[in-house]
């Protein structure tokens, strides 16, 4: 999915693809839920990590926050931020923040919609 475009909504199932994630899990659903609570309980402060590191135009900062967020989204399918900071931490690696103001408004949006399919 390009998350590029914000006028694309994404699907719950890009937002949130909890069959995928329950399969690299081998079936164990019970993890699945521990790991979506951890999940949960560290997305916010990854995302005021990256803002401030954005903030700061501190371009090592940025790289780390953001591959740290594609890490642990990643790990209970949250693949709409997954990618978004896969994008933002590729845009560090250049030394280009020219639109992370931009990019940053769009993960937010994408946590606050990720957050809502996995609590619904």
């Amino acid at each position: 999915m390009d998350t590029s475009n914000s006028n694309d909504t994404p699907t719950r199932e890009q937002l949130w693809n909890r069959d995928a994630a329950i399969s690299r899990l081998g079936g164990n659903e019970g993890l699945l839920n521990r790991i979506v609570e951890m999940f949960l309980a560290q997305i916010e402060q990854k995302q005021q990590a990256l803002q401030s590191a954005a903030t700061a135009l501190d371009v090592e900062a940025v790289r780390f926050n953001s591959h740290a967020m594609k890490g642990v989204s990643g790990d209970v399918g949250a693949d709409a931020i997954r990618e978004k900071a896969s994008s933002i931490e590729n845009k560090a690696k250049q030394d280009d923040l020219s639109e992370i103001v931009q990019d940053i408004a769009e993960l937010d949006s994408l946590i606050k919609q990720t957050i809502a399919a996995m609590k619904s």
